[in-house]
């Protein structure tokens, strides 16, 4: 069990960590301030120097296709693709790709649906159908339908 702490002690110890952040912030801003005021500074050292600096987030995010797009775009060019080719070109293993799977039926529209499943005997991935309608010997993810309207 932790230890209790006072409110006293508490707030020293937030004190103290604060001081140390201001420590580490300020000694970060001065190695950003030279690092900008130079000339002769390569370009690889002013970006590395810009990655870690305070406040600023860094990322690959946005601007991509999305997933489901790709694995669309994917299963519409081939029927049927090698597992090990699935995890090759997109690092994605048997439990993103189940999850993958669902998302082509239930995020899709209905019309652009790619019914896709795993050959575990093969070890591939087999396109089932296209549609908004399951193939007839389906066994896997079906979006729920009330009163005829679909909910996903």
């Amino acid at each position: 069990m932790a230890k209790e702490r006072t409110p006293e002690e508490t707030a020293e110890k937030k004190a103290k960590n604060d001081a140390k952040r201001k420590i580490k912030r300020d000694a970060l801003m001065a190695l950003i301030t030279f690092v900008n005021g130079r000339k002769n500074v390569p370009s690889e050292i002013k970006a590395s120097v810009k990655i870690v600096t305070p406040g600023v987030r860094v990322g690959t995010g946005g601007g991509g296709p999305s997933k489901l797009t790709v694995f669309t775009a994917f299963f519409n060019e081939f029927s049927s693709v090698p597992e090990q080719d699935i995890f090759d070109k997109f690092k994605a293993g048997r439990a993103e790709m189940r999850k993958i799977a669902v998302d082509l039926i239930k995020k899709n529209d209905p019309k652009n649906r790619v019914w896709v499943s795993l050959d575990t005997s093969a070890e591939e991935y087999l396109v089932e159908g296209y549609g908004a309608d399951a193939p007839a010997d389906w066994a896997g993810y079906r979006p729920v339908e009330v009163d005829e309207t679909e909910i996903v």
